[in-house]
């Protein structure tokens, strides 16, 4: 499809204007009519253009939108009233055919275009008076109406005055016209020195060349007609009032053209600036260009009478003194509010510069502070990892150059957990902080002790000559604990373990010797806490095989390499199986059966033992579960809990959830803990104990004897049975000592209303003893090793219920 191109508004109006001048101009010198047709037709073509200008301005007023849409309103209303007045003069000419009378109806409303004008630029004015230096414009606009006035005096309005048989009406319509036009022509002048009325520069330059126009067209109109008494209707300036008229219209349009403009691009309207330099620099020539046009009027004029020229002459001259000594004592006004404030800001600028001085120590000292901070121990004092990293580079640099051996020594405080959990934290942190003032007393100058976080201590012994000379200075350490710790009142009994790993044959890099002291103090711990190790390779095998198993370990349970074996137990009296224990063997993808002994510490230690154990209970329970199915539904299940899993917060949800799932009776199923529980939280403990009473769960306190023995936990200890440990019953047939101890067991554990279960029973004498102390139930390898559930499966199916006690 074509797309239609339509003539912008502006251009069409522009068209229209010179058609109207032409036309009224061949009507006004080519018509050759008669005088009555040509007369109307000389009042008609302007009320149509006041008609076509009214019109057009009423639309803009319309579309237009914000305040400003009144000043078109206005002009609308002036270019109506003029229409009116041509319609006076068009009803003379047509109906009585006689002169327009004047003063009349016509000169009203010719004085109401005026005053509508007026009214309009007055608006804009007003809107915009806040905006402004008025002392200096109104200078400029007096100077310029000053000259003006006098130019307007000397041409027309004395001689206005020189009529003397005017009537008061006549003479106030005649010296109206120019006064109007004086007031039309100052607003003019002031809404064109107003550079923040921001009005287009197209529709800025239509209005002030309408009202100039106008102003033009009256002023040669009332020359004609009262200095040389020679106007006619017809003359050249005739068609001037309604080209003012129609240049204000198309001023309307250009405005509303721009309303579009920035409704289409907002973001440059915003940025349109209001003027340039040099429309500015325009205005203010202006007073002075208009008082250098009154002194050429004065030369051409010099020959007539010149009184009211040299009156405009002088005030204007007197008002641009008046407005330059106004400039100046401003200018002085303002010099002296620069030198204040320029005194102020110096002195500003002096404060500032104090505090900024009084800052940049303080900042000094807080980046001290922070540094600091950075390479050391917050609640020690001792350097921390980062610094203790830079001074064991800079000392095997120095060990290097020199051929001296350091040390680097790891010391851990032993059971550290057990105090913070006893005591609380804040103690634990008194703890720390009294054993490292004394660590660090304890040590030579040249030597560096760091707190690498928790309990855990660095060491670099510097300048040493010989491995021998570690030994004493690491006693030296040991001797901090050797007496009994007091924090808070309280005495505590600490100890330290220390690994130690030497420069240059444990290690050349900071990475190497750390990591190997790291592994020596491991190794002290394993090997009972309290003592000192030097590191080995040895060591690094035994570690590596540790991290290997661990992570053999994690791939077993991803892969169940686990298996479950179960060990009958016996009632002592009858030989009858009324249960079994679970046990766990991890077989290898090789065939290999790796002890648990190996891999629980192991899983206890990475925690890995909470998902074994949800496993262990898991599966055991489904398979006692197909026993019960079975018809076996006497036979009880034991599971052993680990410490880490009894305290753990999930326990009795997973307790629950696999006997849902399992579909195995709460009651069939003992659950065997070990003494050590107690050590952790005693209340929650026995809560756990209860709640899980609560669920009908039976439980065992398993390896009696062996662990924190306390006849007060036994007493609170909501337990069903108790489990004698192996070593008791291993030298009870030959050890007196022994057997007396198991039978104060079995006779305290009946008195207290719990069953006594016997484990690691391997011989008959050790049998016959137990059944001769009343001991309630058996287990061991006399009657049976821990069996495949194939095998224990067949065991109760082929009516083996009993075994042969003999």
């Amino acid at each position: 499809m074509k797309t239609i191109l339509q003539p912008e508004p502006h251009k069409l109006f522009v068209s229209y204007l010179f058609f109207h001048i032409t036309v009224y101009y061949i009507w006004l010198f080519y018509g050759g009519f008669t005088e009555t047709v040509q007369t109307a037709g000389t009042y008609t073509i302007p009320f149509s253009a006041s008609l076509v200008a009214t019109l057009t301005l009423y639309l803009v007023y319309r579309k237009k939108q914000g305040p400003r849409k009144y000043f078109w309103l206005l002009f609308a209303l002036g270019c109506l009233s003029y229409a009116i007045a041509e319609g006076i003069r068009i009803y003379y000419s047509v109906i009585p055919k006689s002169e327009v009378p004047y003063p009349g109806w016509a000169d009203l409303f010719y004085f109401l275009q005026i005053l509508f004008f007026i009214a309009a630029f007055l608006q804009q004015l007003w809107d915009k008076k806040k905006n402004t230096n008025q002392i200096k414009f109104l200078f400029d606009i007096c100077i310029i109406m000053a000259v003006f006035t006098a130019i307007s005096w000397h041409y027309v309005i004395q001689y206005v005055f020189s009529e003397g048989s005017l009537s008061p009406a006549l003479l106030a319509t005649s010296i109206g016209y120019p006064v109007g036009d004086l007031l039309l022509f100052f607003c003019a002048i002031s809404f064109y020195m107003r550079a923040d009325i921001l009005f287009p520069r197209p529709v800025l330059a239509l209005i002030c060349a309408s009202a100039g126009v106008q102003i033009f067209a009256d002023t040669a109109y009332l020359y004609y007609s009262t200095k040389s008494d020679s106007y006619v209707s017809g003359t050249l300036f005739d068609p001037l009032w309604t080209v003012g008229l129609l240049l204000t219209a198309l001023a309307g349009i250009y405005a509303l053209q721009e309303q579009r403009k920035e409704t289409d691009a907002p973001s440059l309207a915003a940025g349109t600036v209001p003027a340039n330099d040099e429309g500015v620099s325009l205005r203010m020539l202006l007073p002075y260009f208009s008082l250098v046009l009154l002194f050429i009027v004065m030369v051409f004029e010099k020959d007539g009478p010149m009184n009211g020229l040299i009156v405009g002459a002088g005030t204007s001259v007197a008002l641009i003194i008046l407005r330059q000594v106004f400039t100046m004592l401003e200018n002085q006004k303002l010099l002296a509010q620069y030198h204040d404030l320029t005194a102020i800001l110096e002195e500003k600028i002096e404060q500032r510069t104090t505090e900024l001085s009084t800052k940049n120590e303080q900042l000094a000292v807080a980046v001290q502070k922070m540094e600091h901070m950075a390479y050391h121990d917050a609640l020690s004092g001792l350097p921390n990892r980062r610094l203790f990293l830079n001074k064991l580079n800079a000392a095997i640099a120095s060990a290097e150059r020199h051929s001296h051996q350091l040390a680097v020594v790891f010391v851990d405080l032993d059971r550290f957990k057990n105090i913070n959990d006893t005591f609380g934290h804040e103690f634990g942190d008194l703890l720390l902080q009294g054993f490292s003032k004394k660590m660090a007393e304890n040590l030579r100058q040249i030597d560096t002790v760091s707190r690498q976080g928790g309990d855990e201590f660095t060491i670099i012994l510097n300048d040493i000559k010989a491995t021998e000379d570690i030994v004493p200075l690491v006693k030296r350490i040991q001797s901090i604990l050797e007496k009994p710790v007091v924090v808070n009142g309280q005495e505590l009994h600490v100890s330290m373990s220390i690994g130690i790993a030497v420069y240059p044959q444990d290690g050349k890099t900071t990475e190497e010797l750390m990591k190997h002291a790291d592994i020596a103090m491991y190794h002290a711990k394993e090997n009972g806490k309290n003592n000192y190790q030097f590191f080995s390779d040895e060591m690094q095998s035994t570690m590596f095989h540790k991290v290997q198993l661990e992570n053999d370990l994690r791939e077993a349970l991803d892969n169940e390499e686990f298996i479950l074996h179960y060990q009958p137990q016996v009632e002592a009296a009858t030989g009858k199986i009324i249960g079994m224990e679970t046990l766990i063997r991890w077989q290898a993808p090789d065939g290999t059966i790796i002890s648990p002994a190996e891999f629980i510490p192991l899983a206890e230690d990475t925690r890995l033992i909470i998902p074994i154990g949800k496993w262990v209970l898991h599966n055991s329970c489904m398979q006692a579960k197909k026993w019960h199915d079975a018809g076996h539904t006497h036979l009880k299940l034991a599971v052993n809990l680990s410490p880490l899993q009894f305290m753990h917060d999930e326990l009795m949800d997973t307790v629950q959830d696999v006997l849902e799932a399992t579909g195995f009776d709460a009651s069939s199923l003992e659950l065997e803990i070990t003494e050590s529980v107690a050590v952790y939280d005693a209340e929650k403990t026995i809560a756990r104990m209860q709640a899980l009473r609560n669920m009908g769960v039976r439980i065992a306190l398993d390896d009696f004897g062996t662990g924190y023995s306390s006849l007060v936990y036994l007493k609170k200890f909501p337990i069903n049975s108790l489990k004698i440990a192996r070593p008791f019953i291993q030298d009870m047939v030959d050890n007196p000592k022994d057997k007396a101890l198991v039978e104060a067991i079995v006779s305290m554990a009946h008195s207290l209303e719990l069953s006594v279960i016997a484990e690691g029973v391997e011989t008959h004498e050790q049998l016959a003893s137990l059944k001769t102390l009343k001991c309630d139930e058996i287990q061991g390898y006399f009657f049976s090793k821990p069996l495949a559930a194939e095998t224990f499966a067949s065991l109760i199916n082929k009516k083996m219920d009993s075994i042969n006690m003999r």
